[in-house]
């Protein structure tokens, strides 16, 4: 009860023209793939796997001939068609790739791939969270998905006060995407074999110091997909959203080196900084998300 009040005195500080931008912001999070773009086809796959550039797509065919060209994109598969298989070869692949310094930001960890249906209805609501339960298609070196234009999934955590005050991370500048930018309390991509519930828990104490007890008190609010093309290639991405109460007097502290300091802001200048484009874009949908979502 005390997080649900918590999240409406959030909404119900913000006027008309603030819930324009949060509105703005969730019609900005999914655009349109640019059509130049290579869709590629996993075995018999009848629904796009991934997204190449052009000459991403060129390189690729010319390092493995198990990439075929169709009318309607590329297709590949391995002869096992196992998830054991294809991520064996994708690794060598994605390892190739890094050695010429086409993957940059290599993380040595793996993500997993589903299929996107099985996470969404008609495009925007997921049906069930991610797990180590649902078989994979594949893994893949994380920091290879989005030059591969894949589907990933990743956690973040909205942290409210009780009077609906907004606790928010800027990351290190040593991060990878996005240094220096407004984050939410505590965010990451879900790697494979993980839970959300379980990621959720570890990011929370790895960027916020949080304890296991508080952490499991953050409630799920399902997930929504945001897509847009970056440097890497095309990011395509499910963030499941949860919310969790800190108790007045809570300050976050963040233990691993990827938040630089953290702050309490307003709704108010919540927004603001939205507006003006300090928050990361991933981190804007969920605040947006969470806000507005009945």
């Amino acid at each position: 009860m005390a997080l649900w009040q918590a999240i409406q005195q959030f909404k119900a500080k913000l006027s008309t023209s603030e819930i324009a931008v949060l509105e703005q912001c969730l019609q900005e999070a999914r655009q349109a793939l640019p059509r130049d773009w290579m869709p590629w086809y996993l075995g018999p796959a009848k629904q796009a796997t991934g997204f190449f550039k052009p000459h991403i797509a060129a390189l690729i065919q010319s390092l493995d001939a198990r990439w075929i060209r169709l009318p309607q994109g590329l297709h590949w598969d391995t002869a096992e068609a196992t998830s054991e298989s294809r991520s064996l070869a994708l690794a060598h692949l994605a390892d190739q790739l890094r050695l010429q310094g086409v993957i940059t930001g290599w993380r040595d960890e793996k993500f997993s791939y589903w299929p996107v249906p099985l996470f969404e209805s008609g495009g925007s609501e997921p049906l069930l969270q991610p797990s180590p339960e649902v078989a994979e298609d594949f893994q893949m070196e994380r920091a290879a998905f989005r030059l591969f234009g894949l589907h990933s999934h990743a956690v973040h955590i909205n942290g409210l006060t009780p009077n609906g005050d907004l606790w928010c991370g800027r990351r290190a500048m040593s991060k990878a995407t996005d240094p220096g930018m407004l984050d939410n309390l505590a965010a990451g991509g879900l790697p494979a074999g993980e839970t959300c519930a379980s990621c959720a828990v570890r990011e929370l104490a790895e960027e916020a110091g949080i304890d296991a007890m508080l952490a499991q008190t953050a409630v799920p609010m399902a997930g929504v997909t945001t897509c847009r093309e970056v440097p890497e290639g095309w990011h395509y991405e499910t963030l499941w959203v949860y919310n969790l109460l800190l108790p007045e007097g809570l300050t976050p502290v963040n233990q691993d080196g990827e938040v630089s300091e953290f702050m309490c802001l307003s709704p108010h200048e919540v927004v603001q900084a939205i507006a003006d484009k300090h928050f990361t874009p991933d981190a804007a949908c969920v605040i947006a998300w969470a806000s507005l979502r009945p």
